[in-house]
């Protein structure tokens, strides 16, 4: 059986590359499927869009958790980040 942190790191997974895929969708649709009337809107869609997207990607890559410690918060990376070195973590 799962414990419960391995569960909740595929859950956290699974949202966001359903939030890059969506993101992704909406980029395409905004840029080559809207009408010429929209065309302006559809510009400020694909900025929220591309926006979201990174931060879709760097949730993945950092999967990043805040510890309470008394007075001080520490921060834990699980994400893929950690193959990279701490400081790619604390950038990304």
């Amino acid at each position: 059986m799962l414990d419960l942190l391995t569960f909740v790191s595929i859950i956290h997974n699974v949202v966001a590359i359903l939030g890059m895929s969506f993101n992704l969708l909406l980029i395409y649709l905004a840029l080559f499927q809207s009408p010429l009337v929209l065309r302006l809107y559809s510009t400020l869609i694909a900025n929220f869009a591309i926006t979201d997207f990174f931060a879709c990607f760097f949730d993945f890559f950092v999967q990043q958790r805040l510890i309470p410690a008394g007075f001080t918060l520490a921060y834990v990376s699980n994400g893929p980040c950690k193959y990279f070195g701490t400081n790619t973590c604390f950038v990304g």
